[in-house]
């Protein structure tokens, strides 16, 4: 989430700056955020184009490495596109490479589809949207630490699809404040995953 009282823009641009940081902490704080917003989506991708999960972590390693190594000279300009495009064309790559024609989707070759055609298109924003989720998810738990009542009674009754009248008995609250947590965690869901769109680059 971005800090009060930043724009935006400035805080998505930020983590590029500081990956080049001559100062090893900030530089090191930011590949940690940088791997913590990416992996989840990189691992997913390659895990629908047909990876194997013990070569997950290979394809990871290989984007990485081969952002690393532009990454002195890379200039994050939203003009020319979101930097999530640009990441998926890094992963694509790197599956090829690693893979050759073993790596399909829906029974056809990477190698014979452009990165912009529509089944890989749907599949990568697909991916970025669950992980979009996740990271929202995870914010929520996260601040209703102090109300944690009221995320279990949502994550029982809309996650885990349980009866409303057996959440409410599980944690000794009443139907009622069931479905109030659906709606309160639902509109809070809602705000974040807004929230992430805005910042997302």
């Amino acid at each position: 989430m971005s800090e009060p009282g930043l724009n935006p823009m400035q805080t998505r641009a930020s983590i590029f700056l500081r990956l080049k940081a001559t100062d090893p902490e900030p530089r090191e704080m930011a590949w940690s955020e940088f791997r913590q917003k990416y992996v989840p989506v990189i691992a997913g991708f390659a895990h629908k184009l047909g990876a194997r999960p013990q070569d997950v972590d290979d394809v990871i390693q290989d984007v990485f490495l081969g952002f690393f190594s532009v990454s002195p000279k890379f200039v994050y300009d939203p003009s020319k596109g979101r930097f999530r495009g640009y990441l998926k064309t890094l992963t694509l790559n790197a599956i090829r490479a690693r893979f050759g024609r073993e790596a399909r989707i829906n029974t056809v070759p990477l190698t014979e589809l452009a990165d912009d055609s529509e089944p890989l298109e749907t599949t990568w924003q697909e991916t970025w949207r669950h992980q979009q989720l996740r990271m929202a998810l995870e914010s929520i738990r996260s601040s209703s630490a102090e109300d944690s009542q009221t995320y279990q009674a949502f994550e029982l009754y809309v996650l885990r699809d349980e009866p409303a009248a057996e959440v409410a008995r599980k944690l000794g609250i009443s139907i009622d404040s069931v479905y109030q947590a659906k709606h309160r965690i639902t509109a809070a869901l809602k705000s974040r995953l807004a929230e992430l769109e805005n910042e997302d680059d």
